[in-house]
């Protein structure tokens, strides 16, 4: 591989990791009066179909976790002819009951731009945490719908 490869690929990696001290977790948690009906089944579904995620890290049905990076087009500027990505890692924790969806490493940038990872002090934050809101509340959504009944 090239030193031009090697730099290229190193850049490629530095999006994924933010630097020390800068990163900041959002977490949302889902709490269901009734038993979700394999939830695992459809949250991995949502995550691979729905959310087609740029990488997934892990995806342990035995534990119970789906673990994702996603890279999209910020929802809540797009009408406004901004454009503005959202990069973030998810940690998707399911039990029969609960669902706890935590972003981390999550950043934003215009293209050709660097990325700001988002702290707590970050005027963009509410933005950011409301897109993320959206997502989880699409797999929350998703997850409540009734598994389809085949007629026989």
């Amino acid at each position: 591989m090239s030193d031009y490869e090697n730099d290229n690929a190193q850049k490629a990696e530095d999006k994924v990791a933010p630097p020390p001290g800068s990163d900041y977790e959002v977490a949302f948690t889902y709490h269901s009066d009734n038993q979700l009906e394999r939830a695992y089944d459809k949250a991995e579904h949502w995550v691979k179909v729905g959310v087609r995620p740029n990488q997934i890290f892990l995806d342990d049905r035995s534990m119970g976790v789906i673990n994702f990076r996603k890279e999209m087009r910020d929802p809540l500027l797009i009408q406004a002819g901004v454009e503005r990505l959202i990069d973030f890692r998810c940690s998707l924790t399911l039990s029969d009951t609960d669902v706890d969806a935590v972003f981390s490493s999550v950043c934003y940038y215009e293209p050709g731009s660097e990325p700001t990872y988002i702290n707590a002090y970050d005027p963009e934050l509410s933005s950011i945490k409301e897109v993320l809101n959206m997502v989880s509340t699409n797999l929350f959504n998703y997850l409540q719908k009734p598994l389809l009944q085949q007629d026989e």
